[in-house]
C-alpha cells in the first residue's frame, strides 16, 4: 500500500479550539506547554497564534505557532516560536517537517513537555542543514497548598526572621503595582534567556498583553516582579540584587496564585537543574514537580 503523505489542518472554529483544549487537559502534564498555549488562545488569543493537527478530531500532533504576518524577522526566535505535542513522538517527524507547519527556513524555537521529541528534531535538523541546541529543565505546577504556604509570609501569628523582614519592607517601603512597557529593559537584564533587542520587544509585548505583577520601591521603580509568556508559564521573575532573599518572588507567586487561579489559568514555571535556590523556593511553595521536563530546542538554519 502507498504511504498517504502527511498533510495540515488548521483549526480555526471556536468549537474546535475548545474541543482540543479540553482532549489536551486529558494528557497533562506531557501536554501541558500546548494546553497552556491554547487555553491563552480559548481567552481571546491575544498573540494571533493558530493551532495545526495532523489530522481531526483524533489527532496524533498539535503544533500552535504564530500567524506568518508576524513571523517578519528571520532572526527572531522569540516571536518564532512553536510548541509542540505529540500523542506519538515517533510518528510525527513528517508533519513536523512540513514547511507550512514550522518554517525551517528561520531562526525558531521548539518549546514542548516531552523530552522524547528530541530524536525527532534533531534528525529534522540534520535534514535542514541546521544546527539545534536542547535545553531541559525541572517543570514545576502550582497547586492549592502552594497558596497556603505562600499565604503563610503575612501570618504575625508564626513569624520567622525572614518574615518579619519581609513584612517591614513590604509595609514601609514597598508597594504592589504591575509592570509598565517602559520596564522592559529592566526586566530583559535580569532573563536568562534575554539580553537583547529582540528580547526586549517580545518582553514589552507580554507586559502589555498578560496580567503581570511586581513590586515597587522608593524610587518607584520595581525591584521584583513576575511575569507570564503566551503559553501561561511564569516565564520572567526577578528580583534587584539589594532586595533579593526577602521573599519577594514567593509573595508575588501567591498573588498571581491568587488572582488566576480563579480563572482557571494554568499555572506553571520552569527551574534549571543547576538553580538550587529557585528549586528550594518552588517546594516551599508546595509547587509539584512533573515527571517530565521543560524542554526548549533553538534551531539555526
Amino acid at each position: 500500500m502507498a504511504k498517504v503523505p502527511a498533510k495540515m489542518l488548521h483549526l480555526q472554529s471556536a468549537q474546535m479550539l475548545l474541543r482540543l483544549e479540553k482532549c489536551l487537559r486529558k494528557s497533562l502534564p506531557e501536554s501541558l506547554k500546548v494546553y497552556g498555549t491554547v487555553f491563552h488562545m480559548n481567552q481571546g488569543n491575544p498573540f494571533k497564534l493558530k493551532a495545526l493537527v495532523d489530522k481531526w478530531p483524533d489527532f496524533n500532533t498539535v503544533v500552535i505557532r504564530p500567524q506568518e504576518q508576524e513571523m517578519t524577522d528571520e532572526l527572531d526566535h522569540y516571536t518564532n516560536t512553536y510548541q509542540v505535542y505529540s500523542k506519538d513522538p515517533k510518528k510525527c517527524q513528517e508533519f513536523l517537517g512540513l514547511p507550512e507547519v514550522i518554517n525551517w527556513k528561520q531562526h525558531l524555537q521548539i518549546q514542548s513537555t516531552q523530552s522524547s521529541l528530541d530524536d525527532v528534531i534533531k534528525n529534522l535538523a540534520a535534514l535542514k542543514l541546521g544546527k539545534v541546541k536542547q535545553t531541559q529543565c525541572l517543570l514545576y505546577m502550582v497547586s492549592e497548598l502552594g497558596k497556603k504556604m505562600a499565604n503563610s509570609l503575612l501570618d504575625a501569628k508564626n513569624p520567622s526572621p525572614n518574615d518579619n523582614k519581609f513584612k517591614s519592607i513590604h509595609q514601609k517601603i514597598l508597594q504592589l503595582s504591575s509592570l509598565d512597557p517602559s520596564h522592559d529593559a529592566l526586566v530583559n537584564t535580569f532573563w536568562y534567556f534575554g539580553g537583547n533587542e529582540r528580547s526586549q520587544r517580545f518582553i514589552e509585548r507580554c507586559i502589555k498583553t498578560f496580567p503581570n505583577w511586581c513590586l515597587l520601591g522608593p524610587e518607584g521603580t520595581p525591584v521584583s516582579w513576575v511575569l507570564m509568556d503566551q503559553t501561561g508559564e511564569m516565564r520572567m521573575a526577578g528580583t534587584m540584587p539589594k532586595y533579593r532573599r526577602q521573599g519577594l518572588i514567593t509573595y508575588l507567586s501567591y498573588i498571581q496564585t491568587q488572582a488566576l487561579n480563579k480563572l482557571g489559568f494554568p499555572m506553571y514555571s520552569h527551574v534549571d537543574r543547576a538553580n538550587h535556590i529557585m528549586q528550594k523556593l518552588a517546594l516551599n511553595m508546595k509547587n509539584i514537580r512533573m515527571p517530565c521536563d521543560w524542554n526548549q530546542w533553538n534551531f539555526l538554519p
